[in-house]
Parts: structure tokens; sequence; C-alpha cells
């Protein structure tokens, strides 16, 4: 969705994009339970009543010493996440000038990408994926496997016509 506004001189303009019902498999929290290092492995709050062994999230008896969330990194319930967003993708803000002693028509304009992301995921970025494999597209394997994120990107324009 995108809205654009203009008052005299000035010139506003943002982009929203959203995604609804995208899964993502969370390898990289994945890892961190074989490796005892997520939150959610923490037990220092937890009662009697709600702590779980270690074997919780990394080994489980029932698959021979493997498996508890960590499940030899194969994708589970905890692992695979609800990847919907809402993005502010762009904003811009621009100004025209006009002619500058009697020369072109000059405009000035800011413009900021990928500025905030709503969403649950736990993930750096829910718009990821792994590319390779049998569909080799990082869109259909979502698997959120230590890529780097969308860059959050200023950029300064300036611009004329003669």
């Amino acid at each position: 969705m995108s809205h654009q506004a203009s008052y005299k001189r000035l010139s506003l303009y943002a982009l929203l994009d959203a995604v609804v019902g995208k899964s993502v498999w969370n390898t990289q929290k994945q890892w961190s339970f074989g490796d005892f290092q997520t939150g959610q492995g923490d037990q220092a709050d937890a009662t009697v009543e709600t702590a779980r062994p270690l074997g919780y999230y990394f080994r489980a008896r029932s698959s021979g010493g493997l498996g508890g969330l960590y499940d030899v990194l194969g994708p589970n319930n905890v692992t695979v996440e609800n990847a919907s967003f809402v993005k502010l993708r762009e904003l811009s803000a621009g100004y025209h000038v006009g002619a500058i002693a009697g020369v072109g028509n000059w405009d000035v304009s800011v413009v900021g990408r990928n500025l905030k992301t709503f969403t649950t995921y736990s993930g750096y970025d829910p718009e990821v994926g792994g590319g390779g494999g049998n569909l080799n597209s990082p869109v259909l394997n979502a698997i959120d496997s230590f890529q780097f994120p969308n860059l959050r990107t200023f950029t300064f324009k300036l611009s004329t016509r003669f």
C-alpha cells in the first residue's frame, strides 16, 4: 500500500508492504537449542512444576539420546514460526527548490528504505530464505539460516531538469 501527498513545494511518500500467512524455519533458533544458548532454556525463574530438564531442549530419551527441540536440526513446531509481517518499506520527503540563479529546476529529497518491521517472528528478519536445494529459491525455501537481513538505507537525492 502506498501513499503520496504534496503540499505546495513539499512532497511525501510512504510504502507499506505486508505478508500474511508465511512460515519460516528458524534454524538459528534451533542451533541455539543444541548449544544451550537460548533464553527459552533459562530455568532461573522456573518453579519445580514448570522447570524442564536440559534434555527437553537438546536430548530426548525416546529418540535414543538425540532430539528434543534441537531435534538434530529437523524442523519442528517450535522452530517453524509464523513470519507474517508489515514493513515500512520506503519513506521519502522531497522539496521542490525550483531554479537556482535562473538555471535548472531543482529538487532535493531524502529516502529511507526498510525502516521498520512489525512482526512476532523471533529472528532478525522474517523476509528471508535459503537458496539452493530442489527449489533453488529463497522465497520458496523460507529457511532463516544465518542470511544477512535486509539493510536499512538512507539516501539523499539531488535532481534537476533543464
